[in-house]
């Protein structure tokens, strides 16, 4: 897993007094006495609906990080702490993450990376899924059918009343809905779908939204939504994603804040094996 920045390639509370505040709770160190002792950020999840089998059974999934200290999450914990620096250094909570075309790693990224950063002692995170075709990550928690963001934006249930926490400590899902819609764009453009966004935003102080939006190349959705993302993670296969396809995707990112590309199931070359061509083309800059 390789995080590639702008330089060497084109390429964070309190609840508000809004509805919802009340269902969760931050609990903070008292201030009047000062304490060494680490302590992580603990939330009390007591109206948010918590089901507990959806991290058993996205644990049951291949590829997903672990409390070890396995290749892939120590890869991981790196990424997230390159995105958690630059984020905190420019003020963003919300990172999008999306890709050329649909591949297995983009949802998986997303997941994994929400995993590590909620792991962070000073972090919470909310996962949404922006998928509204109904093929998005919601299906990996085990949710599938679940309401979501497209019955938030088509029947106005209040946000708060679809968010799941998966039972991981400070971490929260919202999945993509309850059934596919055809007019996913069009709903993501939409002024109500910009005031939610900016409400999952500000909500809490200490949150950072990754938002799962579908691949940039083969649906207008990503594009509609990316005017209301802080900044954007762009994930691409290795064997997979075509070097055209990643000069595409580049040229519809280039109006909007990059943080990075990553390079999905990326392997290092063997002794005397040509540079692979995803180095070659970012090393000389915008792609």
């Amino acid at each position: 897993m390789k995080l590639f920045n702008d330089d060497d390639a084109r390429m964070g509370g309190e609840p508000s007094a809004q509805a919802g505040a009340a269902r969760v709770h931050v609990v903070r160190p008292a201030q009047a006495e000062p304490d060494s002792r680490v302590r992580p950020l603990h939330i009390e999840y007591s109206s948010t609906r918590v089901v507990g089998e959806a991290l058993a059974r996205l644990r049951r999934t291949h590829g997903i990080v672990s409390h070890d200290r396995s290749p892939l999450s120590e890869s991981f914990r790196m990424l997230r702490n390159q995105v958690l620096q630059r984020m905190r250094a420019d003020g963003h909570t919300l990172l999008a993450v999306t890709s050329p075309r649909a591949i297995e790693g983009k949802s998986m990224t997303a997941v994994n990376l929400a995993l590590t950063m909620a792991a962070d002692y000073d972090s919470a995170v909310l996962l949404v899924d922006a998928d509204l075709s109904g093929r998005g990550l919601q299906s990996l928690f085990g949710l599938q059918g679940a309401a979501g963001l497209s019955d938030h934006l088509t029947d106005g249930c209040p946000l708060q009343d679809l968010l799941v926490n998966p039972g991981v400590a400070r971490l929260v899902l919202l999945p993509a809905g309850e059934q596919p819609v055809l007019n996913s764009s069009e709903l993501l453009a939409t002024r109500a779908a910009q005031q939610s966004i900016l409400e999952m935003k500000q909500r809490y102080r200490d949150r950072y939204v990754i938002v799962d939006l579908p691949p940039l190349l083969d649906t207008a959705d990503a594009l509609a939504f990316l005017p209301q993302a802080d900044t954007t993670l762009l994930v691409v296969e290795e064997h997979t994603t075509s070097v055209q396809d990643v000069e595409s995707a580049s040229e519809l990112l280039a109006p909007f804040p990059l943080i990075g590309t990553v390079m999905s199931q990326a392997r290092e070359p063997e002794p005397g094996m040509r540079t692979p061509w995803y180095r070659r083309l970012w090393s000389h800059g915008r792609a």
